[in-house]
């Protein structure tokens, strides 16, 4: 049996989810097949709890679990953690060091993703549109009449290193971005200040699947809130999503093209998501990528790989033995 650390948790906004996220997968694993151990990471404290409600701690030094004298040494970690440690590379780095095996992307891949203003850069040397932005860290001074002239309004205002829109405002004036810069850094020490562009908001799931990497499906996200904010993600009736998206077969196309090219020239691995924004000249213009995107009941990617007749236990399954096999 493969022995599994299935790490959930972390130490963002996004921890709840992360639980859902890992419970979901849990149910999927072949149980004959994968030995499953979900680990709970908050900090410092990595946890593991048994039926019986015993907590024992990861040992950090080597990434083993001691249960009652018995030593468990794991074959792979599946990383189910959105946001910080799991999403920005850090437990990627912590993994390689040790040489234990992990699911989807490496550090330096998951590190530049998480970042969204400098994976803008990356993606848009891959010739693929992109919205002006421009960039601060909490110590710069911001000149206000700079950031209106390059990016109007309204326009948005997002943390570098976050997930699930925490910390994301859409500032309409002075005194809104003005607010949302201060918003942002709470979350982050640096910021991007992006245009907005008008458009339907389209996301495509990318993944190695029987060797070949494939775009899955694009999904077409209908938000009731102004933008796909936290709230809209995660709260039952605040959006609608339609995969496959009623779009244009040369807007798929495009699309899907686009994914498959951000996947491979940034070097992903396992399963990631990226959001586009569908201009009025119907070009998608690249919003983000989500390198450890949501598994719950309500996320898209199980969406997308049901629409393609993948059952979630095979995929699941995927990752880890790809993992193992690949690193």
């Amino acid at each position: 049996m493969i022995k599994v650390a299935l790490l959930a948790g972390g130490n963002s906004g996004e921890y709840e989810i992360s639980l859902k996220s890992a419970a979901n997968i849990k149910t999927q694993l072949d149980i004959h097949q994968f030995e499953i151990y979900l680990i709970v990471v908050k900090g410092n404290q990595w946890v593991f709890t048994n039926e019986f409600e015993e907590c024992f701690y990861v040992n950090k030094d080597d990434f083993s679990l001691t249960i009652h004298e018995k030593r468990i040494i794991f074959d792979v970690a599946f990383i189910a953690i959105h946001g910080d440690p799991g999403e920005n590379g850090k437990l990627q780095a912590y993994f390689e060091m040790l040489q234990i095996h992990y699911t989807g992307c490496d550090s330096f891949c998951s590190a530049l993703t998480f970042n969204k203003y400098f994976c803008n850069i990356a993606v848009k040397e891959c010739g693929i549109s992109i919205s002006p932005a421009l960039h601060f860290y909490k110590s710069d001074t911001i000149l206000y009449e700079d950031v209106i002239n390059h990016c109007g309004f309204p326009c948005f205002v997002k943390p570098c290193n976050s997930g699930s829109s925490v910390g994301v405002t859409k500032a309409h004036h002075l005194e809104e971005l003005i607010t949302a810069i201060s918003l942002a850094f709470k979350e982050d020490n640096q910021l991007m200040v992006e245009r907005f562009i008008s458009g339907r908001e389209l996301t495509c799931g990318v993944t190695t699947w029987q060797g070949k990497v494939k775009a899955l499906a694009v999904t077409e996200i209908k938000s009731k809130k102004e933008f796909y904010d936290f709230e809209a993600k995660y709260t039952p009736g605040f959006l609608e999503l339609f995969t496959p998206a009623e779009i244009e077969q040369n807007v798929e196309d495009k699309v899907k093209q686009y994914s498959e090219i951000i996947y491979k020239k940034l070097g992903c691995k396992g399963v990631v998501r990226i959001d586009y924004i569908l201009n009025t000249e119907n070009e998608p213009v690249f919003l983000e990528i989500n390198t450890i995107p949501g598994q719950t009941a309500m996320s898209i990617i199980p969406k997308q790989l049901a629409y393609n007749n993948i059952q979630l236990s095979e995929f699941y399954a995927n990752l880890i033995l790809e993992s193992i096999n690949l690193q």
